[in-house]
């Protein structure tokens, strides 16, 4: 079978190990965290962190407009900066999704670029990719084998897990898109970057157009141009996206639907519901408090279809 049409690989028995629970699992090295899904999902929003995403078994889609990356076994994926995309998980009790995302550090990726010893090889110009997929490499499937093996130990964990992440990038930056993940600790790239981790540092304060423009050191229109092309959106609405995502995660965690809409930065909590039921296709009440198969037939007696975009017309 070759290594594209594979349905797990080595690193599914790793990830099982510390994916315990359903969904998302902390490790003991605070940038990576296992997911295990056993419970097939419509395309649904989700916040992807700036991450290298492997996966030990299953499929999942991610989609960005009118774009569709499949990650796989056979595929590893790479968000450069942290997005809202459409997520479809395909997963059974029987055949789960396994999955390890691995935050990606910019000062451990600028540390591997400052000691680069001669230029990367000429590339053919291209635009700067914000997600990619490509084929998961041997080596870099070995790496995050012994990623997963050390997380199991704290002194392993301590002593080795930095430096694994660090031969991934490298791995990364030395495959097939590895310009697109150079771009982003250098150019406007960079300064785009930047103000997307300002925004997701502080979703809930009040921001201005002309204030993330400066901070990239844009003219206004500029920015709006170069924001759209890198995420698919415009600021306010990754804003939105950001916000209700960020929600969502608190809904899921045991918040109050009123607590929430405070905390995201909304003052008026009817204008959260509206918001948050415009954008899932079913309200918030529908993710606080019940379980997940008790959310899954409020979200299905309510009608939520999975048909949403988040990138403008």
């Amino acid at each position: 079978m070759s290594r594209a049409a594979r349905s797990s690989n080595s690193l599914a028995a790793g990830i099982a190990a510390l994916a315990r629970h359903e969904g998302c699992n902390g490790t003991r090295y605070p940038g990576v965290v296992v997911y295990r899904m056993t419970v097939a999902e419509a395309p649904t929003p989700t916040l992807y962190p700036s991450s290298l995403i492997l996966v030990g078994a299953g499929e999942k889609q991610a989609i960005l407009g009118d774009k569709t990356f499949a990650y796989n076994a056979g595929h590893y994926l790479v968000v450069t900066s942290p997005l809202p995309m459409l997520c479809r998980t395909l997963a059974s009790a029987d055949e789960p999704v396994l999955t390890v995302v691995v935050e990606i550090e910019l000062a451990l990726l600028r540390e591997l670029l400052l000691e680069e010893d001669a230029p990367p090889a000429p590339q053919p110009a291209r635009p700067s990719r914000s997600v990619f997929r490509a084929p998961l490499p041997r080596d870099l499937e070995d790496a995050g084998a012994r990623l997963l093996a050390c997380l199991t130990d704290e002194r392993r964990t301590r002593a080795l897990a930095r430096q694994t992440i660090r031969e991934m990038l490298f791995l990364v930056l030395d495959g097939p898109y590895g310009d697109s993940l150079r771009a982003l600790a250098e150019g406007p790239v960079s300064q785009l970057a930047h103000v997307l981790r300002h925004m997701n540092a502080r979703f809930a304060e009040r921001m201005r157009i002309g204030d993330l423009a400066q901070l990239a050191h844009m003219s206004v229109p500029t920015f709006h141009q170069r924001f759209k092309a890198m995420t698919g959106s415009s600021p306010l609405q990754y804003m939105k996206a950001l916000r209700l995502t960020r929600a969502r995660q608190m809904l899921h965690a045991g918040g109050m639907v009123k607590t929430v809409a405070h905390d995201v930065g909304y003052e008026s909590e009817s204008q959260f519901s509206r918001e948050y039921r415009r954008f899932f296709g079913w309200p918030p009440s529908a993710d606080s408090h019940v379980a997940p198969r008790a959310r899954r037939a409020v979200r299905e007696a309510d009608g939520a279809g999975g048909e949403l975009v988040l990138a403008p017309s």
